[in-house]
């Protein structure tokens, strides 16, 4: 996922099998493995109990990318692309997916977009390797079209500017057909993070990014002929234009502070909204009020929130806005359980206040809380030594949103903490190979009626 490890690609979707240590009993704790073995009956435990169907990246199932216009699912599996008849019960074999040259499109494609035209449209992250010149820069951004519903795509067009290192997140469609996408770049480097937590007769790694030297900031492309030409939002890369959005607190004398993995809906006729990923208890948000050419200085929203990032989209038929993230209190992210719940919140009125409804992930089940009040504006991460963990504490977060008929389908990575275990060498799940890691770490898709997320809504704002 998106800045988890140093040197990972963002835009990969990882798709290995779950590995178990196939010996029982040899858990770190020195409890029994059987938690492990049963990752799925807990993940359930962990679910509300109306989900239609769960899958797991062990399974080999893509996740849904967009609606079909024959009623179908187009799905993406790493760099291949899958179809379904059935909204994502079941798929067709993955195929690779190809641009009009016949060449294989290495990376993946992300954030696939219905465009005015019809025509489905996709940010796609190339590989360093297969960009010249860019090796020792970092991440690029590319987009491509399908107008036969994913089955053929057109060569892809560079969109971000050469060298700049963009990390493409969130994407949208205005009402006018322009293609707007959300970005962020990194400036810095990434650490090992400094957290951990009793855990067994040992400790886990706890927090995502609570310690580091690094800095990100979040801006806009847009494109008005539907991905052939594409423009940064005003000011981006001006002298003291402000077109880079990031946190000030009181004119600098509260410090700067990171802004990133942003998502993006268009709330009303050119009028959009962006949620940022900050380590200050809240996300941060930005408006537009034409079409996305600008942006307003990030102010904090009234969503309490871990270092983590959301899934933001519109409704079909309501227009609402149904936002997705890890809902976490100071509390919660000091001891390390910051991704521990993803939780549901419906906007009417664009994004500026929040109906909170129920949570799609929860170590505490269904009788968890839907409200955390929205903490003061302060740096909170996880403590370098935190209380003992659960034996059976485990992770959702990364959520991404596609609607299907009348069914919402969110997949999401999840992991259970053992994986983040650390030895006496001080090696993790994250530095093992796959047939030797300790727990479970994959990715999970889950199927809900629309009707649910707006179930039991209530104002706390």
């Amino acid at each position: 996922m998106a800045l988890e490890i140093e040197g990972s690609n963002p835009f990969a979707h990882p798709t290995a099998s779950i590995t178990i240590n196939p010996q029982p009993g040899e858990h770190p704790s020195g409890e029994s493995y059987h938690m492990t073995t049963n990752f799925e009956e807990r993940l359930r435990a962990c679910l509300p109990k109306e989900i239609g169907h769960l899958h797991l990246a062990k399974d080999g199932f893509p996740f849904a990318a967009a609606e079909l216009e024959d009623g179908g699912l187009f799905g993406l599996l790493g760099g291949k692309k899958a179809f379904s008849a059935d909204g994502g019960r079941t798929w067709g074999d993955p195929t690779p997916i190809r641009d009009a040259d016949e060449r294989e499109l290495g990376g993946n494609l992300r954030h696939v977009v219905r465009l005015k035209s019809g025509a489905l449209g996709a940010f796609w992250s190339p590989p360093r390797t297969q960009v010249e010149g860019r090796e020792q820069y970092g991440y690029d951004v590319a987009f491509a079209k399908s107008t036969d519903e994913g089955q053929t795509w057109s060569n892809p067009v560079q969109v971000s500017e050469p060298f700049n290192n963009a990390v493409l997140f969130g994407a949208t469609v205005t009402d006018t057909g322009r293609v707007v996408g959300a970005a962020y770049a990194l400036v810095g480097k990434t650490v090992r993070e400094k957290g951990r937590a009793l855990y067994g007769d040992g400790t886990a790694l706890i927090g995502h990014h609570g310690y580091e030297h690094f800095f990100t900031y979040c801006w806009a492309y847009y494109s008005d002929d539907e991905g052939e030409t594409w423009h940064t939002n005003e000011g981006k890369g001006k002298w003291g234009g402000g077109g880079e959005l990031f946190v000030t607190l009181d004119f600098s004398a509260g410090g700067h502070w990171r802004c990133n993995e942003p998502v993006v809906a268009e709330v009303s006729p050119g009028r959009l909204l962006m949620l940022m990923r900050t380590p200050l208890g809240r996300f941060f948000q930005s408006w537009s009020a034409d079409n996305g050419a600008t942006w307003s200085h990030p102010e904090p929203s009234t969503l309490a929130t871990a270092l983590a990032p959301a899934a933001l989209r519109r409704v079909p038929d309501t227009g609402d806005l149904l936002v997705i993230w890890n809902q976490s209190s100071p509390d919660e992210i000091e001891r390390g359980l910051q991704r521990h719940r993803l939780s549901t919140a419906i906007s009417k009125d664009g994004g500026t206040t929040w109906l909170r409804g129920r949570n799609i992930f929860s170590i505490y089940g269904e009788d968890d809380r839907v409200y955390v009040e929205p903490p003061p504006i302060g740096n909170y991460r996880a403590m370098e030594l935190a209380p003992k963990l659960p034996p059976c504490e485990m992770e959702g977060t990364y959520p991404y949103l596609t609607f299907w008929k009348d069914t919402a389908l969110i997949h999401f990575h999840t992991a259970e903490r053992s994986y983040y275990y650390v030895d006496d060498e001080g090696v993790t799940g994250y530095d093992l190979p796959p047939e030797q890691q300790r727990g479970v770490s994959t990715n999970a898709e889950i199927s809900l009626p629309i009707s649910w997320f707006y179930e039991g809504l209530r104002h706390f704002d």
